[in-house]
């Protein structure tokens, strides 16, 4: 019986000594080595559609990190995206079929923040927008395929229906000098000389005119209502203008 106790006793000692190891942290890991958890796929995924490669992804730790691109049916880059922490950041660039570049879009921390520059197929610049933290300034520049900067865009203008007397009412037509239907108008004002829709009213308006009721309110009180225009060139960029109206009451909003 003692002889049995002994064999089992060296059996659950060299057990122990088996699990240990040896030489360890006390955490289950060797001394010396560096634990590193699988915390998803590093390296570049490309996707397909019918056989052809449509997208190509560049990961790390599973987070979109360096270069993405997208490409036409014929293989050629449509787009490329530079990632960092799964944010885009860097310039972002579209090209034409041909492969020639069309634009530049610099990216910090998934917003545009730069100047953003559109490109003919000649290599000559067709347009450049300029954005702050996402937001546009109203102005653009613009040239023709010969190098001309373009400046023949047209005004805004308004007119009035004056029925304050019989209605409380005082109504305001806002359209373009060329009547241009390509345009969308806003009650609200730019914010530190930047263009944010999002806090701006879309006007009622028709193919070419802008509608603004102005009612007497009581307690209310200003000078003049703003009105923005953004007006769709024949390039396909906004370009954006601020109205100021005066009022000949005080009392309307």
């Amino acid at each position: 019986m003692k002889q049995l106790i002994t064999i089992l006793m060296t059996l659950t000692l060299l057990v122990a000594v088996s699990c240990g190891g040896g030489t360890g942290d006390g955490k289950g890991r060797r001394a010396g080595s560096k634990h590193e958890p699988d915390t998803g796929y590093t390296g570049t995924k490309s996707y397909f559609k019918d056989d052809v490669k449509v997208r190509e992804v560049t990961f790390k730790n599973g987070i979109r990190s360096g270069l993405s691109r997208t490409y036409y049916a014929g293989g050629v880059t449509e787009q490329e995206i530079m990632y960092s922490e799964g944010k885009k950041n860097g310039e972002a660039k579209w090209f034409y079929p041909d492969g020639k570049l069309f634009r530049v879009t610099p990216y910090l921390n998934d917003t545009i923040n730069g100047a953003q520059i559109q490109y003919y197929k000649s290599g000559r610049i067709k347009a450049r927008l300029e954005y702050v933290d996402g937001k546009r300034r109203p102005g653009l520049e613009e040239y023709t395929m010969s190098g001309s900067r373009i400046t023949d865009y047209p005004g805004v203008i308004y007119r009035a229906a004056d029925e304050y007397r019989e209605r409380g009412v005082y109504k305001l037509f806002i359209e373009m000098t060329d009547k241009s239907e390509n345009v969308k108008y806003y009650r609200g004002d730019f914010t530190d000389g930047l263009v944010d829709l999002s806090v701006c009213k879309p006007l009622l308006q028709t193919a070419a005119t802008g509608y603004l009721d102005l009612n007497k309110t009581e307690g209310h009180s200003a000078d003049s209502v703003v009105v923005v225009a953004g007006y769709l060139t024949n390039h396909g960029n906004r370009l954006y203008y601020r109205l100021a109206i005066p009022l000949p009451y005080k009392d309307l909003n």
